[in-house]
């Protein structure tokens, strides 16, 4: 059976093992098939697809980037080489649902990708998408122009417009703007929960303990606070000890070596 193929916007210096091994558990503990999940982060290795020289300006140019993995996820089909599906994802996220569910949907014709439309019913929420990556082929930038030009990722978000259909089922479920509508976290329609706020992300009292310890920063800076909803936090702390039971606990995604400073001033 062909696998998922799923792409994990990362940070590149283990400063979010702990949601990475939530989230990986998470998708694996519901999964109907294999799946072939990729932690994208960038890379000092000039032969990966996502490699980056901040000093030199080579490779991927991260300035004004929102996140340490912004724009790479406009990279996919071309990573691809433009053959297959892949599904796009944000590492801060927890899989309540079979993501072969979003998997096999059908891509109407004349679309490119499934996302969840935003409010204004013009723009596209990117923080999980479904690629038919061979449609894609020639509708967004030349790859080469899409890693050279600092924050061209804030347009295409915007500009898919008609090239974007809607997927069936909440894949995206923000804790900010989509949560409220539930009473619970567990309601069966919410089919990824996204905690999507960094200053409430229930990885970060882990995350950060651990940082200290080996002496180094988050990538976010901003002050934490508690999450609105506190089950979240009980969520994700369950997920966490039973991914570490099963053998697949933060450790098991540490790369080496790190990518060390990100360039994510504005351009």
């Amino acid at each position: 059976m062909e696998p998922v193929k799923i792409f994990v916007g990362t940070p590149a210096n283990n400063e979010d093992l702990e949601a990475q091994a939530v989230l990986d558990y998470s998708l694996r503990a519901h999964a109907s098939r294999p799946l072939e999940v990729t932690f994208m982060m960038l890379s000092r290795d000039p032969a990966t697809f996502w490699y980056s020289d901040p000093q030199r300006k080579l490779g991927w140019r991260t300035e004004g980037w929102a996140t340490p993995f912004s724009a790479l996820r406009w990279g996919i089909p071309a990573a691809c080489d433009f053959q297959g599906r892949a599904i796009y994802m944000d590492s801060d996220m927890i899989a309540m649902a079979d993501i072969a569910e979003l998997w096999t949907q059908p891509m109407p014709e004349g679309k490119i990708v499934l996302a969840k439309r935003e409010e204004d019913g013009k723009n596209v929420a990117s923080c999980v998408m479904l690629w038919d990556c061979a449609a894609a082929r020639g509708k967004l930038p030349e790859i080469n122009a899409l890693k050279s030009v600092p924050g061209r990722y804030k347009d295409i978000r915007h500009s898919l417009g008609n090239l974007a259909g809607e997927y069936a089922g909440d894949w995206n479920c923000r804790d900010r703007q989509d949560l409220p509508k539930y009473e619970s976290i567990l309601d069966p329609k919410i089919k990824i929960l996204h905690y999507t706020e960094i200053p409430t992300q229930p990885s970060h009292k882990h995350a950060r303990a651990r940082l200290k310890r080996e002496g180094k920063g988050h990538w976010a800076t901003q002050p934490d606070r508690p999450h609105p909803r506190p089950e979240v936090n009980v969520l994700f702390d369950r997920l966490l000890a039973e991914a570490i039971a099963a053998g697949r606990g933060p450790e098991t995604f540490r790369i080496a070596p790190e990518f060390g400073d990100y360039a994510r001033k504005a351009a």
